[in-house]
Parts: structure tokens; sequence; C-alpha cells
């Protein structure tokens, strides 16, 4: 997402010519990137769904990739001193750690022998759907969080 920087002073907007990739920010290309990877997951649900009564269809499901993975891969920003008044900062990043939860299967086979259970795909789905919504939030906060800090669209 390109922002067009402009500057407002007294009522005037002054265009600065500064064009602004929101991707390149880590916040932006981590949420772009999970909202992509669960809407390409809600079209194989879907059609795991579409072929519920299909004999011999087997559910499919996407990888996820490491999202965990890409947090710890973030830079840091470093806080600027532009004045003598301001402090450096002294709290660092906590780490955090992912545990691998151990896989439960509790559902059984389908009886038209098939790989997919309806209660199954429905709790994925909306698992899905809550964590797209959930991404969303963060996406839609951030981004007016810059529109603040440039004095636009308040």
């Amino acid at each position: 997402m390109l922002v067009r920087v402009l500057h407002h002073y007294s009522g005037l907007s002054l265009e600065l010519g500064l064009i602004m990739d929101l991707n390149k920010l880590d916040i932006f290309r981590l949420t772009n990137s999970k909202m992509g990877w669960l809407s390409e997951r809600q079209t194989v649900l879907a059609q795991n769904i579409a072929n519920a009564d299909t004999p011999g269809y087997k559910a499919k499901d996407l990888k996820a990739p490491d999202f965990s993975g890409m947090l710890n891969t973030t830079r840091d920003v470093p806080v600027a001193n532009t004045t003598e008044g301001h402090l450096t900062g002294t709290i660092r990043r906590a780490d955090f750690r992912t545990i691998q939860e151990k896989s439960r299967d509790i559902y059984e086979m389908n009886p038209n022998e098939n790989g997919v259970i309806m209660e199954e795909q429905l709790i994925k789905v909306n698992d899905s759907n809550m964590n797209y919504k959930l991404v969303a939030n963060i996406y839609k906060k951030n981004l007016s969080m810059f529109k603040i800090a440039l004095g636009v669209n308040r």
C-alpha cells in the first residue's frame, strides 16, 4: 500500500511529494501475509465442504507459514534522539516462544468414506474467519495511527 504524505498547516494541505510504501513496514507486511494465507485457506476449506459427499475425496488444508518466525526476524527501530532531552529507552523486546501442541484426532471417518468431516471443516472456517477479522482490525488500527501521526483524515 502506497501512501502519499501530506503536510497540514493551518487548514492548508501541502503535498510533500513523498510516497511511503507501508508494505515495507513489518506490521503491514505481516498482516498482509497473514490475511492472504487466511483467504487462501478459506478457499481450500470451501472446496472441502463442497466435496463433502464426493466418495473418496480427502480433505485438504493449507500449511501455515511460520508467522512466529517472521515476528522474530522483524527489525528493531532505534529511538531517534533529536534533542538532548530525549531519553534513549531501556526496555528490550520480550522473548516470546511458541509451544508445539500435540495433535489430537477427535473425529472419525465420514460414513460415505471420504475424509471430509463437516464439523471439523466448519470449526476451521470459523477459526479462519475470526483470525481474519482480528488481523484486519490490527491492520486498520495501525493505519489509523499513521494517519493521526501524519495529520490526515482524522
